[in-house]
């Protein structure tokens, strides 16, 4: 479902207010001018049940990417603008074709939009991209974006409130940072035929603060190495939502190994009431495990980020049936980055080999020919 499609909180929250006061308004019941004198009672119409509205059956795809820049100079940006900004140059049928068609596309936005600003000191590589880069975006399908990672400050607070304003006007929805706290840990909701969803994303990369976490007064990220808010906002959505999903940025760059922390805030946000954790940052893939039959995914590694050769992919979280009985299932759309592209791998032996790499690197899960993911019980 595109943007056209999608209905966001706010415009449903008018909806509801209205309906609700119309659904509480008070009408008193009709009495009888008289009732008889050989009356003793006076008569009473039966007690029916109201109508109930049948419900919504539905079939919803939910897509996620890693890392993508389009960055000024980054050499992705580069290719795609030397294919004259043709952005299917760079990402292959199958893999658009997927994008478009999901009811929600989630990507990570990995800098800020902005012409403003300064570089923050101490960093070794700072990004920003030319807001008119976010049309790559755009052509993608992408419906909304985590900016919870540590480029999204690379240009100071100006960086900040000029990528809040890009994605606003481009009509992309945007979890993880803001003018302040409350705005950065904000829940994003989409109300689709049947079903509502919320989306939150956090940041808990940067054991020294370089990339500034929001607060109450001022713009930055949503800072989670203190993960309570986080649970916390995720509890609040869980009473909002019937499908929650939170996207965050954790790990360590380069290694499929997981951080001891992962695990436990994984974890822990499934206790809160998550039904799948996607995670991204370490620019490489990382596993996957199942926790009370909720998906986490660790890490998504890089979509589309730079030049190197290496496994992607591209992960879809199906929604079937109705709000009361449906079905939540994972499965990965198997790719390769390389050269500033990306594609789908459509080879068997390769798509086989691919997948039991991702076994061999996560705790109990097993795949089957199409990339569905499912536990796997140790015998």
């Amino acid at each position: 479902m595109k943007q056209n499609l999608l209905k966001l909180t706010a415009a449903l929250c008018a909806l509801a207010l209205t309906a609700c006061g119309s659904a509480q308004k008070h009408i008193e019941p009709s009495i009888p001018a008289s009732v008889p004198e050989h009356t003793t009672e006076a008569a009473t119409e039966p007690e029916t049940e109201p109508p109930t509205e049948p419900e919504i059956p539905f079939d919803y795809m939910f897509c996620f990417t890693g890392d993508i820049s389009v960055a000024d100079g980054a050499r992705t940006t580069n290719r795609w603008e030397a294919n004259g900004r043709d952005t299917s140059s760079c990402f292959d049928e199958t893999i658009m074709e997927h994008m478009q068609k999901a009811d929600i596309c989630f990507a990570d936005n990995e800098f800020p939009y902005t012409t403003r600003g300064s570089a923050t000191v101490g960093k070794d590589y700072t990004y920003r991209a030319n807001p008119a880069n976010v049309q790559l975006m755009l052509d993608l399908g992408v419906d909304i974006v985590s900016i919870a990672n540590n480029h999204t400050y690379d240009y100071g607070p100006e960086g900040v409130l000029d990528t809040l304003d890009t994605l606003d006007k481009a009509g992309i929805a945007r979890v993880g940072a803001g003018k302040n706290l409350a705005e950065a840990s904000e829940t994003k909701f989409f109300d689709l035929d049947g079903l509502r969803v919320a989306f939150l994303s956090g940041t808990r990369v940067e054991w020294v603060e370089l990339t500034k976490g929001a607060t109450e007064t001022e713009p930055g990220v949503f800072r989670t190495v203190d993960p309570e808010l986080l649970y916390q906002r995720v509890r609040e959505a869980r009473e909002q939502a019937d499908v929650v999903i939170v996207y965050i940025h954790w790990g360590i760059e380069g290694v499929d190994y997981l951080e001891e922390y992962q695990e436990t805030v994984g974890k822990g946000l499934v206790d809160a009431g998550a039904d799948a954790v996607v995670g991204d940052h370490t620019h490489c893939l990382q596993g996957i495990e199942f926790y009370k039959d909720k998906p986490i995914i660790y890490s998504l590694g890089n979509f589309w980020f730079n030049a190197k050769t290496q496994r992607s992919v591209l992960a879809e979280i199906h929604v079937t049936g109705t709000r009361s009985d449906y079905e939540l299932r994972l499965q990965y759309l198997p790719a390769m980055q390389s050269d500033c592209t990306i594609s789908y791998i459509s080879d068997p032996g390769q798509r086989s080999q691919y997948f039991r790499y991702l076994e061999s690197i996560s705790d109990g899960i097993g795949f089957d020919e199409e990339g569905y993911v499912t536990p796997v019980t140790a015998e």
